[in-house]
């Protein structure tokens, strides 16, 4: 159609410009993207940033309008997506034109996992729903659920953490879909804007979590979730997962929007677009294999913990060294 010519266009502008690797594969895909990188000097030295386009995708926006918000919740989450980008792409696990996952789906996956689990007494994370069943009062997560967090429980510093019974839904919240004709998003979510809506998340987060645990030990634990915990049979990775309701069933997303039922694999719930299924690109095989790639991480920071422990060595350059033994670039058939 005339929208996808006119990004062929533009991909073409980009290229007489400078734009370097300029990349139109998914013009056909749903969401139609134009990927590039951008030379640009940092201190001197040339370095590239990754950089994609889309056109009259409103939803875009609000989806980074909603990542952005997380990031600043607490500094662990941006660190952690950071790590987890790196990572998937240096062990080739993120390319959806080669039927493996998006970067946007890891971090849905590493969100799901932080909003689904609370801090203990002692610093360790435990699940929301530890029998996979919902509790009967509202917990608050490790890092709240900014889609499902009532904001009014920030206004009191020792206001119990609640949640919406539903979200909120209203001319400012609702739109429909651009493509989709019968289908109303909800796009309702805290946005944290401003340097108050931030300190008092950050104050009700305190209040629950005392001992905060390292970066390495929530990233093992992610990897740890996904390789052996999470029941790919029987759940969907979602950022509707409450305390109150429990996880989402693949029975029910199956039920309510003909998704597969049966086969293991992973299934990802987009925040807005509740029917798509960001992981519909994923082939069983390449799926077992991200499997394998978390076991992976999860052996290898363990190992890492168990050989410095008792040790007097520098904090920062175990964790440098530990992050180059993680992120190791995969080599087929090495």
């Amino acid at each position: 159609g005339n929208g996808v010519q006119a990004m062929s266009t533009l991909a073409e502008k980009l290229g007489e410009v400078g734009m370097v690797d300029v990349d139109t594969a998914r013009l056909t895909a749903r969401i139609a993207v134009i990927k590039f990188n951008c030379r640009v000097e940092i201190n001197g030295s040339e370095s590239m940033i990754e950089c994609d386009i889309s056109m009259q995708n409103p939803l875009a926006v609000i989806n980074t309008a909603l990542l952005h918000s997380y990031s600043v919740t607490t500094p662990c989450v941006r660190i952690l997506a950071a790590i987890i980008k790196r990572w998937a792409k240096r062990r080739d696990i993120n390319n959806p034109a080669s039927h493996t996952l998006s970067s946007y789906g890891y971090i849905l996956m590493l969100l799901h996992f932080l909003t689904t689990h609370k801090v203990t007494n002692n610093g360790t994370l435990e699940s929301l729903f530890p029998s996979n069943k919902p509790q009967k009062t509202t917990e608050c997560p490790y890092v709240p659920n900014l889609q499902w967090l009532d904001h009014r429980c920030l206004q009191k510093p020792d206001a119990p953490y609640t949640e919406w019974q539903q979200k909120p839904a209203n001319s400012y919240t609702t739109m429909n879909h651009p493509t989709e004709a019968s289908y109303i998003v909800n796009t309702h979510f805290f946005r944290i804007n401003d340097q108050g809506a931030q300190s008092a998340l950050k104050r009700k987060i305190d209040q629950f979590n005392t001992n905060t645990p390292s970066v390495g030990y929530l990233l093992a634990s992610f990897f740890r979730y996904y390789a052996y915990d999470f029941d790919y049979k029987r759940h969907v990775v979602s950022l509707n997962a409450l305390s109150r309701s429990g996880p989402i069933e693949r029975e029910a997303k199956a039920e309510s929007d003909g998704w597969k039922l049966y086969g293991q694999s992973l299934f990802l719930e987009d925040p807005f677009e509740e029917f798509y299924d960001v992981a519909h690109v994923l082939k069983p095989s390449n799926f077992q294999r991200i499997r394998r790639e978390l076991a992976l991480g999860y052996s290898k920071v363990l190992s890492s913990i168990s050989k410095s422990s008792g040790s007097n060595n520098d904090d920062h350059g175990a964790g440098e060294k530990l992050l180059d033994s993680i992120c190791e670039e995969f080599v087929d058939g090495a």
